[in-house]
């Protein structure tokens, strides 16, 4: 389902094409959007990984440009990938109290988020210039004039119109709709959320 296709959906379902509403439709998919994204974060149009980067010898935090979560980091060293294990902040300063120290980094801890990134924090301090990546969890770019197509418009019609209507019916203070499309939007939810068990479940281990 494209921009132009979801614009005409929410207007033709709800039977309203009033000037408001035209006017929110943008904001009105942002949000059914962000609910998408903070229901379902594992949905492979989700799921990132950081572009090429090498560590910095003596310097143990690095920004993760538009990451929302963080799922690991792995460091390449002599060409043999190593995942860190992840900590929290407070046991790294204990681990590692004096950061002008270096040796092979072992862990990683989420340190905090701001519109540039998320920014880790790596411990041992790293000694060497050694490749790292990121896999990480961000939105997808949504819908609009602009991007008229995206993986959930494509992947997920039903989820992504139910969540539309729903937010649409909040907007118009519809309660009739608003119920309607709550339920059908729980309902496509719980039906991807089964998808994603399947998904990323082995099926030779799992029997299914």
């Amino acid at each position: 389902m494209n921009y132009t296709t979801l614009v005409a959906n929410i207007q033709n379902f709800l039977e309203d094409d009033s000037t408001e509403l035209t006017a929110s439709v943008d904001q009105i998919i942002d949000q059914a959007e962000a609910m998408i994204f903070s229901r379902l974060p594992n949905l492979p149009c989700f799921r990132q990984t950081s572009s090429a980067a090498n560590l910095v010898a003596g310097t143990s935090d690095y920004v993760v440009p538009t990451a929302r979560m963080i799922r690991q980091v792995s460091v390449i060293s002599s060409n043999v990938t190593s995942y860190l294990d992840h900590r929290i902040d407070s046991y790294l300063r204990d681990f590692w109290p004096n950061a002008t120290l270096q040796a092979t980094p072992k862990f990683y801890s989420t340190k905090s988020s701001a519109t540039a990134g998320t920014t880790i924090t790596i411990a041992p301090t790293p000694n060497a210039a050694d490749p790292y990546l990121v896999d990480f969890i961000a939105p997808e770019t949504g819908l609009s004039a602009a991007n008229t197509t995206n993986w959930v418009g494509d992947n997920a019609e039903n989820l992504l119109l139910s969540a539309c209507l729903y937010e649409a019916s909040s907007f118009l203070k519809a309660g009739e709709t608003l119920a309607l499309y709550k339920t059908q939007f729980d309902e496509a939810l719980q039906l991807f959320v089964q998808e994603m068990q399947r998904d990323y479940a082995a099926e030779y281990n799992g029997g299914l």
